[in-house]
């Protein structure tokens, strides 16, 4: 039998005013309006985070100017998780909100109310002032963790430098006590970011390091940490920033392999092609494993084959930058992991398109 060709050219997109059916992707990519506009209901999100904490950096070198803006890097990540805050979907996450340079309690860890977290973040500092003791602020994250339930994100705004003692071991300590994923928001310079790539890699499989200009830039790096989209859904959006013109069928993997298949890359050769012909256009890729073994072997196996997928098209000419990778392991899986054939369905790499603005 020969292969089909998993992608085609929407036809019909815009003669609905803009509705989009979509491709039953558990990674579609869910913007701000189809949140606000309550577009993209409470039940059809599952939760792959139950907690999360923000941990925020305000020591002096946050003063320093943002890219190519006139405000500091302290006003940026503070007006952007204000921003964030006022669509962000209420589906029953604790959060809690730490300034760990200077410790101060924004937010202690409850229930989250969107306008209770207004005020708390109201209350983080505008202007950057001292150094920058992230260990002994992760030693108080130690008090905050061990009452909590379920899985956690902490995200670790930090400059890659620090005051004192190195926090890895801290950090490796936590990771190793609880169920924890770090997403260190990283403001250091390029070589330093570097090496804390690969510190934070060895943390656990779900941990990561994101550059704060790609955390500003794609706001799904803070929901596709909390949350995805139930794979038996369709989701219907109103926004033309989805994706429209092209569709990918899952790119499914043999056991504990991480090779793509030739028509995959064949599949693949066509999205670079769409991306390089719109520039502003982005993909989310996630990957997920079957439930045999290990959440960890399976979160890095699925983080793996993500990554094995954005490499590809990156040796085509698409852009790191352009490229938002998620692995869920297990979690969200597309059928039932009982027999070998639904098993084979789970192992998958899921990847949509968004056009940008």
């Amino acid at each position: 039998m020969t292969h089909k060709s998993k992608i085609w050219k929407a036809v019909v997109v815009g003669i609905l005013g803009g509705f989009v059916a979509s491709p039953l992707f558990a990674v579609e990519i869910i913007t701000r309006d189809d949140i606000v506009n309550n577009v993209v209901k409470k039940d059809q999100l599952v939760k792959v985070a139950d907690n999360a904490i923000l941990f925020l950096d305000t020591s002096s070198s946050t003063n320093d100017k943002f890219m190519d803006t006139d405000k500091p890097v302290v006003q940026v990540v503070k007006n952007e998780l204000k921003s964030r805050n006022e669509y962000f979907p209420d589906i029953g996450h604790n959060i809690g909100i730490y300034t760990y340079t200077d410790w101060q309690e924004n937010y202690p860890v409850q229930p989250y109310n969107r306008d209770n977290v207004a005020a708390a973040l109201d209350t983080m500092r505008d202007r950057g002032s001292g150094p920058t003791p992230l260990k002994i602020g992760l030693q108080k994250l130690d008090g905050i963790l061990k009452p909590l339930s379920g899985r956690t994100a902490v995200f670790v705004f930090w400059d890659g430098e620090y005051t004192g003692q190195n926090p890895a071991e801290v950090a490796k300590q936590l990771a190793q006590k609880y169920d924890v994923c770090f997403y260190v928001i990283s403001s250091a310079k390029p070589k330093r970011e570097a090496t804390l790539t690969q510190d934070v890699a060895t943390l656990n499989s779900c941990s990561r390091v994101i550059p704060l200009a790609d955390f500003v830039n794609r706001p799904e790096y803070t929901s596709g940490a909390l949350y995805d989209v139930k794979v038996t859904d369709q989701v219907v959006t109103s926004t033309d920033t989805k994706i429209v013109g092209l569709k990918v069928d899952d790119i499914n993997f043999a056991t504990n392999k991480t090779a793509l298949a030739a028509e995959d890359k064949a599949d693949l050769d066509k999205v670079a092609e769409f991306m390089k012909d719109k520039p502003k256009s982005y993909a989310k890729i996630a990957g997920y494993t079957d439930n045999v073994g290990s959440r960890d072997h399976n979160e890095g196996l699925s983080r793996d084959r993500a990554k094995m997928v954005a490499s590809y098209l990156k040796g085509r000419g698409v852009d790191d930058s352009r490229m938002m990778l998620f692995w869920y392991g297990p979690t969200n899986p597309k059928v039932a992991n009982d027999s070998p054939a639904n098993q084979a369905m789970n192992r998958r790499v899921e990847l949509a398109v968004g056009l940008g603005e």
